[in-house]
């Protein structure tokens, strides 16, 4: 066994318990909801802002702390950074804000993110995408780095028991849905306005004309995808086991990373490849990332790679007209196995309710 798979397989069997991402206390500096409202019968949305931030309190962080988790999980992120152009429009205004006092960011956010909310409502007017819904925007701090969060979100009805026992309706804000949203890490975007990966967004489901829309609304430059990177990411780390001989060792290695990787994500943090490369071999701290250097992969660090995708390293999945099969990697090689010359899978074990249906015919 190399160097490499030995190390990976000591980490999958005690990593479980030992490796803890310590989540980071969120400090709510400003946070304020304004609303998007359509008329009925009208094809304008017409702002209604609200007058001032709202208070901090426990329940107005845990209502945060949902929605982080999940923009988090959301997959297919994009990556980017604020482009030439829009220096005039939201960075500018977003500058000026962060610019000023503590005692000034108060009346401050609430003109900054008012002045955003109009912008927002005029373009998606404009541009036929006129559903309605509030617009959030947080100013906080979780650890050292500051961060700016803008999501629109909608609300939903439903039905609750009164104190008297009486049903009643009522609405509710819906935190599991974003139909647009963005994060913006202003830490990095002070320290280093170069870089190309401060700014996230999520690309909304109405398709390209709301993206573009909310991107023009932010200034943003789309610099790469979680996809893209996932894809990379993939094609690496496939070429990095195949130096490994023994199969068994390299879905341990493909393990390591699939767990680092959602370890990382679900914390809202982009993948580091020095700590990646530490937990692939003990060979040396630069192991893969020499690895990937010398093969020439486009591979950005840090990096944010589509959940979804990454799952393809722990699992085998396919379909076919009338087949569908799913199992854990693992499995490759005992309960399951892959007759190559006679394109068979031979699966042994067979779970027992599909063997009562089978018995069945």
């Amino acid at each position: 066994m190399s160097s490499k798979a030995k190390h990976a397989e000591s980490l999958y069997h005690i990593e479980p318990s030992i490796q803890i991402f310590q989540h980071q206390i969120m400090t709510i500096k400003q946070i304020i909801v304004h609303k998007l409202d359509l008329a009925h019968g009208s094809e304008q949305l017409h702002a209604i802002p609200a007058s001032q931030s709202l208070v901090s309190s426990p329940s107005l962080e845990l209502v945060l702390d949902d929605l982080l988790q999940t923009y988090n999980k959301k997959p297919d992120k994009c990556y980017g950074q604020f482009s030439d152009l829009a220096e005039e429009g939201f960075p500018k205004r977003l500058k000026e804000y962060m610019d000023q006092s503590s005692d000034e960011q108060a009346s401050g956010f609430t003109q900054f993110t008012t002045q955003t909310l109009t912008r927002l409502g005029q373009n998606l007017s404009e541009a036929g995408a006129i559903s309605g819904g509030y617009v959030m925007f947080a100013d906080y701090q979780q650890g050292l780095t500051r961060y700016l969060l803008l999501c629109m979100l909608s609300s939903q009805n439903s039905v609750t028991i009164t104190d008297e026992l009486t049903i009643q309706d009522t609405s509710y804000l819906d935190t599991a849905r974003m139909s647009l949203a963005c994060r913006i890490n202003i830490t990095d975007w002070q320290k280093n306005p170069e870089a190309g990966r401060y700014l996230s967004f999520l690309r909304p489901k109405g398709g390209k004309r709301l993206s573009t829309v909310f991107q023009e609304v932010i200034g943003c430059s789309e610099t790469s995808s979680s996809k893209e990177e996932a894809d990379t990411l993939l094609k690496a780390v496939e070429a990095y086991c195949q130096e490994e001989p023994v199969e068994e060792n390299r879905t341990i290695v493909k393990r390591q990373v699939y767990d680092y990787c959602q370890n990382k994500l679900d914390e809202g943090e982009s993948l580091s490849m020095q700590e990646l490369t530490g937990h692939l071999s003990e060979a040396g701290p630069d192991d893969f990332a020499r690895f990937v250097n010398t093969r020439d992969y486009d591979m950005s660090s840090p990096m944010s790679p589509e959940r979804r995708k990454l799952t393809q390293l722990v699992r085998y999945t396919g379909r076919s007209k009338g087949l569908s099969l799913s199992f854990d990697a693992e499995l490759l090689g005992g309960q399951i196995r892959y007759d190559e010359t006679n394109d068979q899978l031979i699966i042994t074990g067979v779970p027992d309710k599909l063997k009562e249906q089978l018995k069945q015919k």
